[in-house]
């Protein structure tokens, strides 16, 4: 079917607004010429520089930069530029599996009972017993002991805070944003939280097996690789 430039302009202002997808327009995209070629220089430095600026400019356009970057994979002449392309099209896809699953802030916590103020009641709160590293907790500025008094407007007066708090925050999807009322030193104030992807451990003990200890960021490593490998089965059985 031909389209008219009428259809073929109302179709990539509809893409540009997210709303259809390029396998729809036939629309390709051709990568930075120069940053290809510089992928297989001679000079190391080089081609680790120009990775990275393959990466950000692939996040720029991820839907169309991904089928390039499989078909680069697969058919470029050079080995070096092959598993480059295909060491970013991994970035990408990964990108892509952060965005789905659970929402997780990166918090240990327990209920309380506090006064806050302007609130005539005292308020059912939670504290904050443990703040995790590279979380969107620890990002947001939280600290050891701050106790949230509310979520999205939302306070507990009549039951416990910490499972309606721990069930909203996972029902929400990663890069969603909460509007968390912080008291700290008797003070309140907002905190604006943007979710990331719950990650394994987060529903692991410490587990010892046999003597040895579990490692729980080979695990998430080993989910995201198993994520890779099914998103490139499902690309080739597209071909």
């Amino acid at each position: 079917m031909r389209l008219s430039k009428t259809d073929t302009l109302t179709r990539i202002a509809l893409f540009g607004a997210g709303l259809i997808g390029s396998s729809i327009l036939g629309l390709s995209l051709e990568l930075p010429t120069k940053t290809l070629a510089d992928l297989c220089s001679r000079d190391f430095r080089a081609r680790e520089v120009a990775q990275s600026e393959l990466l950000a400019w692939s996040r720029k356009q991820p839907e169309l930069a991904m089928a390039e970057l499989f078909r680069k994979s697969r058919e470029a002449e050079d080995p070096e530029v092959r598993q480059r392309c295909l060491d970013v099209l991994r970035e990408l896809v990964i990108d892509e599996y952060s965005r789905e699953g659970e929402g997780f802030i990166g918090i240990t916590m327990k209920d309380e009972i506090a006064n806050v103020p302007g609130d005539p009641k005292p308020r059912r709160v939670i504290r904050v017993t443990e703040v995790r590293l590279d979380t969107p907790a620890r990002q947001a500025g939280i600290q050891l002991n701050d106790l949230i008094v509310g979520l999205d407007g939302k306070v507990w007066h009549d039951e416990d805070a910490l499972l309606p708090f721990r069930e909203k925050i996972r029902a929400m999807k990663p890069n969603m944003k909460v509007d968390l009322k912080i008291l700290r030193d008797g003070r309140l104030s907002d905190c604006k939280v943007t979710l990331a992807r719950r990650p394994l451990q987060a529903d692991m003990a410490f587990f010892n097996f046999n003597g040895r200890n579990f490692d729980l960021e080979a695990s998430e490593r080993t989910a995201k690789d198993a994520y890779f490998r099914r998103w490139l089965i499902q690309r080739k059985l597209q071909k």
